[in-house]
């Protein structure tokens, strides 16, 4: 009797150390969750502001490039009047405000294509600006031919896009808020609900893998656990 007391309570203290030990793993990875969810947030806040820099930036460059425009119109009236209009200032200044707002259209859209157009006006007003030789021509030529060979055969069209990976149990509210997207859903519902309902919507399975796709975003089935979606990708299109 006091042997199977004895094997009963041991077994009772196995079953609730496994609990704890349960307990606490469900925890920690919880934690890990929250922590890498944060750090996301943190990315995407960052990114954020520094595109508002840039943009602030763009505008001030926009701004001197509006306020030199208007001096050179001035400049140009009274080199006309007095009869003092060099052309090739004038031909270098116009380069340098050609550049200067291809410059600004790289930084506000992030196109590898922006990137040559800036680097071809440069080229092309070193080669009509500056009086350079035959070889030094020739090589400006090729610089601009190659830029042009590869804007035509080594770029590709693709969309950009980022992802933050979601708990299923968080309301579509917050993963707007964590991810900066426009979940069109009611916000108080939960991911997992969302999804799995869009998908039988479609006469899709709910499994790892499978999408629903919004306007400006979409949503991932990333993780299930018995049958129920435990993590939710949110990919906000760029």
């Amino acid at each position: 009797m006091e042997k199977e007391l004895r094997c009963g309570l041991g077994l009772i203290w196995i079953m609730r150390i496994r609990e704890i030990r349960i307990k606490i793993g469900n925890q920690i990875i919880k934690k890990r969750e929250e922590q890498k969810t944060m750090k996301q947030f943190l990315r995407n806040t960052m990114k954020n502001v520094a595109a508002y820099v840039e943009l602030f930036l763009s505008a001030v460059l926009v701004f001197v490039i509006v306020v030199l425009i208007i001096k050179l119109i001035g400049q140009c009236f009274f080199d006309i009047w007095h009869d003092k209009i060099k052309l090739e200032y004038y031909m270098e200044y116009i380069m340098s405000l050609a550049i200067g707002v291809e410059f600004v259209k790289m930084l506000c859209t992030h196109k590898p294509g922006t990137i040559i157009e800036v680097l071809l006006f440069a080229t092309a007003r070193q080669m009509i600006v500056e009086h350079l030789n035959v070889y030094e021509t020739l090589v400006g030529i090729g610089a601009i031919a190659a830029l042009f060979a590869i804007r035509k055969f080594l770029f590709c069209s693709f969309d950009e896009a980022d992802h933050m990976i979601c708990r299923g149990s968080q309301t579509v509210a917050r993963a707007n808020f964590i991810s900066g997207t426009n979940i069109p859903e009611e916000k108080t519902k939960m991911l997992r609900d969302v999804i799995s309902e869009k998908l039988r919507e479609e006469d899709k399975n709910v499994a790892i893998g499978a999408c629903v796709y919004y306007k400006d975003c979409a949503l991932r089935v990333d993780s299930m656990k018995q049958g129920v979606v435990t993590r939710v990708e949110v990919i906000k299109n760029l």
